[in-house]
């Protein structure tokens, strides 16, 4: 039998595609426009990156790098013909495209259903299978079914944005298998994967078979995946590698502000100040007349906080305290739920200190 995908218990292929695509729309009319291209003779698939940290791009992929992509992870989760995943998540990025093409290359069911906050509120059944963004997690827990809602699932791979201590602790409670993924469009979808939650929970990322791992002398992580067409790909991420060839991430080297020679990690700063009092933040450089670079943040939240937030700046070091801060009524976004740091970066120039 020629290539196929079971949706929502249809099997659909090249040759009745063209029938099933009829009328569809939202989620359904994106899944149609990717399986063209998929089933077509086009030389590579066309995916375009998040965006979160530059200007997004358009990469093209070979397919039997895609498919090698998920054959890694279908073989990690056991997805086989009887399981069943569930996508709820845009097909316009990796993400989204990468569940499609595990569900071609295992034959489960692949259920669909438009991209929400709460994606397992209308799910009744068990499901094997879900990537899902940390905003997702953290939203179907303030559901008063969450912890129910995400035990529906037998895994659960969180991915595409920072996990915040408190969800990975409120998460503790919930008997999935959580796992946290490591990756990018140009790794084709995770090539690392760590436990969140039970008695395996760690920091260290394990990479996937067949990964390769190294540090440049900048102490960025390098990666070299053959199976997925990848060679020394060097990455942005600080990163330190153990004795047992696993490794975590110190955070961006591009996230590294440069205040009167005194390098301040962004997003360790971001993490003190979210331990201290919960609120949405953002942390980025912003000229300096003596230092070149000093602390900006931009934050969402009511008004009355920002008195904790003050107290919560005051506890840092002196160096690590922002010059300048803008309240919003909702901080940036990237198109996938990341923090759009250029955009915070274009808002906090028009402040002047």
């Amino acid at each position: 039998m020629p290539e196929h995908i079971n949706i929502n218990g249809e099997i659909i292929t090249p040759d009745n595609l063209s029938q099933w695509k009829t009328d569809r729309s939202g989620i359904e009319a994106d899944l149609a426009a990717f399986l063209d291209e998929w089933f077509s003779d086009s030389p590579g698939i066309t995916l375009q990156t998040s965006g979160s940290t530059g200007h997004p791009k358009i990469i093209t992929a070979d397919r039997e790098s895609m498919r090698a992509s998920a054959r890694m992870t279908c073989d990690f989760f056991g997805l086989t013909t009887t399981s069943s995943a569930l996508l709820a998540l845009p097909l316009r990025y990796i993400a989204g495209k990468m569940m499609v093409v595990r569900a071609i290359i295992s034959g489960c069911r692949l259920i669909i259903q438009e991209p929400s906050s709460t994606p397992l509120a209308n799910i009744k059944t068990k499901v094997d299978f879900i990537p899902m963004v940390p905003m997702q997690a953290i939203t179907t827990l303030q559901q008063t079914n969450g912890e129910e809602q995400l035990s529906r699932a037998r895994s659960i791979l969180l991915g595409g944005g920072f996990i915040d201590p408190e969800l990975s602790q409120a998460l503790q409670h919930i008997p999935s298998q959580i796992f946290a993924s490591y990756g990018m469009t140009e790794t084709l979808s995770h090539i690392a994967l760590r436990r969140v939650n039970g008695n395996a929970a760690d920091e260290w990322y394990t990479p996937l078979p067949g990964i390769e791992i190294s540090l440049t002398p900048a102490g960025t992580l390098q990666l070299s995946a053959p199976k997925l067409g990848i060679q020394h790909l060097t990455t942005n991420d600080l990163a330190e590698i153990n004795a047992e060839g696993r490794f975590r991430i110190l955070g961006r080297r591009d996230f590294v502000i440069n205040s009167g020679g005194i390098k301040i990690q962004a997003e360790e700063v971001e993490q003190q100040l979210r331990s201290a009092y919960k609120l949405n933040l953002i942390i980025v450089p912003a000229p300096h007349p003596v230092l070149g670079q000093c602390v900006a943040l931009v934050w969402e939240g009511p008004t009355y906080a920002e008195v904790q937030l003050r107290q919560a700046i005051a506890t840092l070091p002196e160096r690590q305290r922002p010059r300048l801060i803008r309240h919003l009524k909702q901080l940036p976004l990237t198109a996938t739920g990341k923090p759009d740091r250029r955009a915070a970066i274009d808002i906090i120039s028009t402040n002047k200190l």
